[in-house]
């Protein structure tokens, strides 16, 4: 079998209510999604980050496109040559020294990962999760996140309803309005598990610890990106200050040798790679099965679509130490109404593989994809 084409399918799904964020006004949903061609007929699905910032997605084709020569030809079932070949070619080569960013580089080359391994999965009729070693579970947990000081109130009584026990509230907003926010929603959950986001907001060691003891005080199970994920030294810090608090990042670091200096400094208690930013699912089983060594558990990140989230929800059932997976609870449709048929199904809180399906073992509905979809 060998690789003849790569083709990119844009969505863009208008949003009836404008988000309101930090770096500008966003009135629409817009994603790239990667379709690898065979001389076979087999044709692979791959998703890659394009949420943040707005332009990532001519970003992203442009990066896409050039890329595209390194995988035209090649074998798509021997994914250990063709990562070797970009490590020598891409990533540790002047080509990718000069770009002058790993992050887009291993962004685009996630979508055609994925790809690649439900290509693999399709041609030998199995499931991806088989292809790592088969499923150790048969469901996953999902933990609300995307909750703020805004809306957490409104949203978590129907969270609620839907049987979630797990809940994500973003920080980092003021000491005042951060306890605020947290008690509130410690009131709402009762005796549930309840984390936070700062989403890389404090700027020093001493102030992340000065916050998370405040915050501490409501019964936070992990603190997620307490400072920025570029500065190891704070996390270091933040270690030796507060080893008792649990420690959550990773959908910042990118490749497998990120993560490696990560976990054996021991900087965190939960990983959080994503699998549509590391490096695919390659990149992300190796992130989990070096995490599994330390004893840290994985908690994929997954601010995307239904097709990253699929990739991700292999990964998670075939991982020995799987904690929670992260679902987005903000109205998103390339997450509800993107599938036409998937393997899985999200259900009193958990995220359950309800039935067996070749690859990644998602449809995307061919009515949305044509009412929002454009290839290139």
């Amino acid at each position: 079998m060998k690789i003849t084409d790569i083709k990119l399918l844009e969505l863009r799904v208008p949003l009836a209510v404008p988000i309101k964020m930090s770096f500008g006004l966003r009135t629409e949903r817009r994603h790239l999604f990667v379709e690898v061609h065979t001389d076979e007929g087999i044709t692979g699905l791959g998703d890659t980050w394009t949420n943040f910032p707005f332009w990532n997605v001519d970003e992203r084709k442009i990066t896409l496109e050039s890329l595209k020569r390194f995988f035209i030809g090649k074998d798509p079932i021997n994914r250990n040559g063709i990562w070797a070949d970009i490590q020598s070619k891409i990533l540790l080569s002047d080509i990718g020294l000069q770009y002058g960013s790993k992050g887009p580089i291993y962004q685009a080359l996630s979508g055609i990962d994925i790809a690649l391994w439900d290509i693999a999965g399709k041609a030998m009729g199995v499931p991806v999760y088989e292809l790592l070693g088969g499923k150790l579970r048969d469901s996953v947990r999902a933990y609300a996140s995307g909750l703020s000081a805004g809306d957490y109130a409104t949203r978590i009584p129907k969270l609620l309803d839907e049987g979630f026990t797990e809940f994500k509230v973003k920080v980092g907003f003021g000491e005042a309005e951060d306890d605020l926010a947290i008690a509130g929603a410690r009131k709402l959950i009762g005796d549930r598990t309840l984390y936070t986001d700062s989403n890389q907001k404090w700027t020093s060691a001493e102030e992340a610890v000065r916050n998370m003891r405040n915050l501490s005080r409501h019964g936070i199970t992990f603190f997620e990106e307490p400072v920025s994920a570029g500065r190891l030294d704070m996390y270091e810090r933040i270690r030796k200050q507060e080893p008792n608090l649990q420690i959550a990042a990773g959908e910042n670091w990118y490749g497998r040798r990120d993560f490696h200096e990560v976990l054996s400094r021991g900087l965190v208690d939960i990983i959080q790679p994503d699998i549509t930013k590391c490096g695919g699912i390659t990149e992300t089983w190796a992130v989990c099965e070096e995490a599994r060594m330390y004893g840290v558990k994985p908690a994929l990140h997954m601010y995307g679509t239904a097709v990253g989230l699929a990739a991700s929800l292999h990964v998670m059932l075939a991982s020995a130490q799987a904690y929670s997976m992260e679902y987005d609870v903000l109205d998103n449709a390339m997450m509800t109404d993107l599938p036409g048929r998937c393997f899985y199904e999200l259900k009193n809180g958990k995220f359950n593989a309800i039935r067996s399906m070749p690859g990644l073992g998602i449809e995307l509905d061919p009515s949305f994809v044509e009412k929002y979809g454009s290839f290139t």
